[in-house]
């Protein structure tokens, strides 16, 4: 199969919700988002030079992972439960957003399609800033509005030994993934990365 040439498109948006014991993380189970709409992600990094000799003697950059946003049709309420820390009142079943909950971090999954096949890619630690509201009058026409959100995906830090995810930013299929891999990608978070 040949590598794809180029890019496009955005869907099959899933996240995983991370919890602690002692520091190590596991994830949940994947969830569907539906309506994605963009994600744009700029790599975050750092260099350092050091000169010697009268030249650049030395040069390394940090691999920080990524930040950007997240643009969905709408964020769910379950979503919003996991993630943000909103709950549902018990008579009245209102979604209540409470500035004292923690955000949770979470795996964010999703396909790029490409020209010869989707890649799907997984981001195995995320942080997001709660989405904001937003809406206008109708007019003539009927304009859709959308929600996004701020995220940082970081390096994954697991103080198990031997772990093979410390460290690791990301993964995704390649040209060369197995067709039992490729289809059971939504279904788990892979930890040995195999």
């Amino acid at each position: 199969m040949a590598e794809n040439r180029v890019h496009f498109g955005l869907k099959n948006v899933y996240y995983a919700k991370i919890t602690y014991s002692s520091g190590v993380p596991s994830w949940g189970s994947p969830v569907k988002c539906d309506g994605a709409v963009n994600l744009d992600l700029s790599k975050e990094t750092g260099s350092t030079d050091f000169y010697a000799d009268d030249v650049k003697y030395f040069h390394v950059a940090a691999n920080n992972g990524y930040s950007g946003s997240l643009e969905m049709a709408s964020f769910s309420d379950q979503m919003r439960q996991d993630i943000w820390g909103d709950t549902v009142s018990s008579t009245g079943k209102l979604l209540i957003e409470d500035a004292n909950a923690d955000p949770a971090e979470f795996a964010l999954m999703f396909e790029i399609d490409g020209d010869d096949k989707a890649d799907r890619y997984c981001m195995l630690r995320v942080s997001a800033d709660r989405p904001g509201i937003s809406s206008s009058t109708k007019a003539d026409t009927i304009e859709v509005k959308t929600q996004s959100c701020d995220v940082s995906i970081m390096p994954v830090v697991d103080p198990s030994v031997g772990s093979v995810l410390n460290g690791k930013v990301f993964y995704r299929t390649t040209s060369a993934t197995p067709t039992a891999t490729y289809d059971a990608f939504y279904s788990a978070v892979s930890t040995t990365l195999a």
